[in-house]
């Protein structure tokens, strides 16, 4: 057995097949640059050898290796290697670790998780553990675990939700440095809000509206003095604190589609752009009863046209194509109007045609 193929038999079992490709490719790379593991791998201890890193950041910036190399040759040898923009993304390798991984809240999205996750990595990088800064019973604003993870986003680079995802993760209050802290709206007017959302709306969705009204609360602000007008959908005020909050305060990217679909909204971002999925039972059989076949761009752009449709008062049955019908003229004019002043995508008309089968045409 070759030296790379002793490497390769090694690996710990709860290495992925995606892992172990990634390091069998590097490996493969060594022996075409007349390169060996056991002239780089790490002396004991090291979890950062210079020489290994250096080969490994060069392979993927020069010789195309997958990105995620440096990152299966961390989890493989329990290493630190970096990018050179100083930034590592491995997942925890401590048992303790992995097991606090295991034990979130299954309604913890992803990007809270990733955060999570990355942290438990950071303190094994500084030699500390999680169960050496957790909260006793009762505590939600134990100070040593608040220390570390304002440290780890001011000095190591961490994501500024780190905080957040560990205060909602572990129902926490880790407080900024400036004393921000992001919780439950306290305001009966916010807590009135929330309990009046509709039954239909995720619970990822009600807990972004939940930050961004914890937000306005910390700003001084209230939603009763940015909320909508009747039928209007896009109050410019609270599009811009929305998008304030977004760019600037760390909430997460949903929020505004959080509070377009939980208020029948339709505000948007700096760029003028706006995602939204249909709310109208109506329209979401339609979108259900797509063909599977179907591109996610055609898809997306059919759900955007009856999203558009309820921001007019407008229902795709009003509209729909009568049997044998090819070309339903208040459809066309609909799909036309929407393109030429609503900023819908110029494919609207033709993933419309394609898939219900008709010829509608652009207006002359």
């Amino acid at each position: 057995m070759t030296e790379h193929q002793t490497v390769m038999a090694q690996l710990p079992e709860t290495l992925n097949k995606k892992q172990r490709s990634n390091i069998s490719r590097f490996l493969r790379h060594l022996e075409h640059q007349g390169q060996h593991w056991s002239a780089l791998a790490p002396a004991a201890g090291d979890r950062r050898p210079a020489a290994l890193e250096a080969v490994v950041n060069t392979a993927i910036k020069d010789h195309r290796l997958n990105t995620g190399t440096r990152g299966a040759l961390n989890h493989g040898f329990n290493l630190v290697l970096q990018a050179p923009s100083g930034r590592v993304q491995l997942a925890p390798v401590q048992p303790e670790h992995q097991t606090v991984m295991a034990q979130l809240p299954e309604s913890l999205d992803l990007p809270y998780r990733y955060n999570i996750s990355r942290f438990l990595c950071h303190l094994e990088q500084q030699d500390q553990r999680w169960s050496a800064l957790a909260p006793a019973a009762g505590d939600r604003r134990p100070a040593a675990l608040e220390t570390v993870v304002n440290t780890a986003i001011k000095d190591h680079r961490l994501h500024p939700s780190t905080r957040a995802a560990l205060n909602h993760g572990f129902n926490l209050a880790l407080v900024a440095p400036s004393g921000r802290v992001r919780l439950a709206p306290l305001l009966a007017e916010h807590q009135t809000m929330m309990a009046q959302l509709p039954q239909t709306l995720t619970r990822s969705y009600r807990s972004k509206i939940s930050r961004f009204l914890c937000h306005l609360e910390q700003q001084d602000q209230r939603w009763s003095a940015l909320a909508p007008a009747a039928d209007e959908v896009r109050p410019l005020a609270l599009e811009a604190a929305v998008n304030t909050a977004m760019q600037h305060h760390g909430l997460h990217i949903n929020t505004r589609m959080a509070l377009n679909q939980g208020f029948n909204l339709a505000l948007r971002a700096p760029s003028g752009r706006v995602r939204l999925t249909p709310g109208l039972p109506e329209h979401q059989t339609v979108m259900a009863q797509l063909p599977k076949t179907l591109t996610q761009s055609y898809r997306s752009n059919i759900s955007r046209f009856l999203y558009h449709l309820e921001q007019q008062d407008q229902r795709w049955s009003t509209l729909a194509p009568a049997a044998d019908e090819e070309r339903p003229l208040a459809l066309e004019a609909a799909v036309n109007t929407a393109m030429q002043h609503h900023g819908l995508d110029e494919r609207t008309r033709t993933a419309i045609n394609r898939v219900f089968k008709l010829k509608l045409k652009a207006s002359s």
